[in-house]
């Protein structure tokens, strides 16, 4: 039996508006979750994917069991789940995030059963459109092994946005998304840079140290990563997009926090808590941190 249960899309970035419009295509019931201090609430919200234009409901809140897709930043994600969890309905739902970096207090707030979602799916705001820059892969996997996939929200996610692979050990991908993060993202914009020039700015030396910090910190926490792959994986990410500017210059054009808490800063604090050194990762953080005005962990 189809469960017919809505999706509710939170995040009215790039990653998010593209999910809602691939959702939509399917013919799937599908909303959007506006901020909850917005003053109006429009009934409906235009998104333009491309040469498709496609007016999607809007709501404030959750008020009904959903599979929720959460495309948001890192620092979003405490208060988000806060305010899921005032309603009823969230108990009965499903919910699926993807935000860069790892948050240190990730067991305590989410449900075992809670899904994430990795991507090498690429996409950007061009004025009021979104722009699907690069088709790649999507991994789904749930916070604490040993969950059942879900088949409804495979089935579902995989016609929308394919291809999609069930991983009942999802964090190895996530550090390995982290890894990329962590080696790209402070570099564009200590050098204020696209992607494709940072190799021209960082040394050999500096961008191996960074990965090898990721990884002994990985190990450490039971995942095994070895540096050369990390490093081949960032430098097929940078030659990929090359003319791309990374989600963290874009913040920090625009004046919005960064997520340098969440990645390079979170291999340096979680370093230190358990005992490691972390300089190179440390150094980014409080470079970038010095740069932006980011005072540390939320």
């Amino acid at each position: 039996m189809t469960d017919k249960r809505p999706w509710l899309v939170i995040g009215q970035g790039a990653i998010g508006s593209l999910m809602a419009v691939k959702l939509a295509a399917i013919d799937v019931p599908v909303q959007l979750k506006l901020r909850s201090e917005n003053d109006v609430i429009d009934d409906e919200q235009l998104i333009r994917l491309g040469s498709q234009s496609l007016r999607l409901a809007t709501v404030d809140k959750l008020t009904t069991p959903s599979w929720i897709f959460a495309a948001v930043k890192a620092y979003q994600v405490a208060p988000l789940i806060r305010e899921l969890r005032t309603s009823k309905a969230y108990e009965a739902s499903t919910l699926i995030v993807s935000y860069n970096g790892m948050l240190r207090d990730e067991t305590t707030l989410m449900r075992g059963s809670d899904l994430h979602w990795v991507t090498t799916h690429g996409a950007y705001r061009d004025a009021d459109k979104i722009v699907h820059a690069g088709h790649g892969q999507s991994w789904l996997g749930p916070q604490q092994s040993g969950q059942n996939a879900p088949h409804e929200v495979m089935e579902q996610l995989a016609r929308a946005l394919p291809p999609l692979t069930w991983e009942d050990d999802i964090a190895r991908r996530r550090w390995q998304k982290l890894a990329v993060n962590c080696l790209i993202n402070p570099f564009t914009v200590l050098h204020k840079c696209r992607n494709g020039e940072i190799l021209q700015h960082v040394t050999p030396e500096l961008w191996r140290q960074v990965a090898y910090e990721i990884q002994v910190l990985a190990q450490y926490h039971g995942i095994e990563l070895a540096v050369a792959t990390l490093l081949q994986q960032a430098e097929h990410v940078v030659q990929a997009t090359a003319n791309n500017r990374s989600s963290m210059l874009q913040d920090y054009s625009q004046r919005r926090p960064t997520e340098i808490d969440y990645l390079n800063g979170f291999i340096a604090s979680a370093s230190a808590e358990a005992g490691l050194s972390a300089p190179a990762n440390q150094q980014l953080w409080q470079q970038v941190a010095a740069l932006t005005g980011d005072l540390g962990p939320r």
